[in-house]
């Protein structure tokens, strides 16, 4: 299952750092990821990331630097204000993106 599967999906209603910590949910200590995540949406992940992005620096940390680097390459930026105002790549984008970025680096 890929992250974007969950992605306001009505089954799982997951935000986009949910889709992506839950795909991923393995790579994070914490066992409840999908509830801990859900706050970071809508510009609230910290710093003002786009929660996708957020939640796959989270995931692989030792990556997070090239993560951010080329997830700004594919949306235009980083943060979710910049996201939805300057280039409007849509959520669905960003959380496959972050997921596809998340699976490059476990590999």
């Amino acid at each position: 299952m890929k992250a974007i599967d969950t992605f306001r999906h009505p089954a799982y209603k997951h935000n986009c750092a949910q889709a992506v910590a839950n795909k991923w949910k393995e790579l994070y200590a914490d066992k409840n990821i999908v509830a801990t995540y859900a706050p970071y949406v809508g510009g609230c992940a910290p710093g003002g990331l786009c929660g996708a992005l957020f939640a796959a620096k989270e995931a692989c940390p030792a990556h997070a630097d090239e993560i951010e680097k080329l997830f700004a390459e594919k949306c235009g930026d980083t943060t979710c204000r910049g996201i939805k105002t300057l280039t409007k790549t849509p959520c669905a984008v960003c959380v496959q993106t972050a997921d596809d970025l998340v699976e490059q680096f476990v590999k």
